[in-house]
């Protein structure tokens, strides 16, 4: 075995320690993440349970939404965790990029800025869209009509049937 070779071996031996070093690094990230998004949608949904209503858990009540929204995302949560435990812990695992969950942050922390000012509408149609985009999404007329659709149901949903106030913004809606 000439020293080319041994070099050869002995640096794709480093490269597949460090992918799985990578990797483990990764999957405990992600079951951290889990971790945190239980606890927080556990203490969410206990704080449902604060909201005052005469009505109890029924539909029409203040309570019904908030406790439908937080157990949806315990569950989620849990699934997420279980993900994370199985996962695969070799260098074969699927590449988890980071940009995506980071992004979708970002624009998170953006929304809760702009939503106020710009007016629930504008805000989240725009939420809609750049998460559709930053989600791999390269169909623009269609992110757009999608994006401002659903904010337009869900405001109607929300001021019309449920009786929730959401932001004016600059539309005075």
């Amino acid at each position: 075995m000439s020293a080319t070779e041994e070099t050869s071996d002995t640096e794709a031996v480093e490269t597949a320690k460090t992918a799985d070093l990578e990797v483990e690094a990764s999957r405990l990230v992600r079951i951290i993440a889990a971790l945190v998004l239980v606890v927080l949608s556990g203490t969410f949904l206990v704080g449902v349970f604060d909201i005052r209503s005469p009505d109890g858990l029924d539909p029409a009540g203040p309570r019904f939404f908030p406790l439908l929204v937080t157990a949806a995302w315990l569950l989620l949560s849990l699934a997420y965790l279980v993900e994370s435990l199985r996962s695969p812990r070799t260098a074969g695992a699927p590449d988890h990029s980071w940009f995506e969950p980071v992004a979708l942050s970002a624009l998170l922390i953006l929304y809760a800025f702009l939503v106020v000012p710009l007016g629930y509408m504008i805000a989240t149609a725009l939420l809609f869209y750049a998460a559709a985009r930053v989600l791999g999404s390269r169909q623009l007329v269609r992110d757009i009509i999608v994006a401002v659709v659903l904010a337009v149901v869900v405001y109607i949903a929300f001021t019309q049937f449920l009786d929730i106030s959401l932001p004016e913004g600059v539309l005075g809606l």
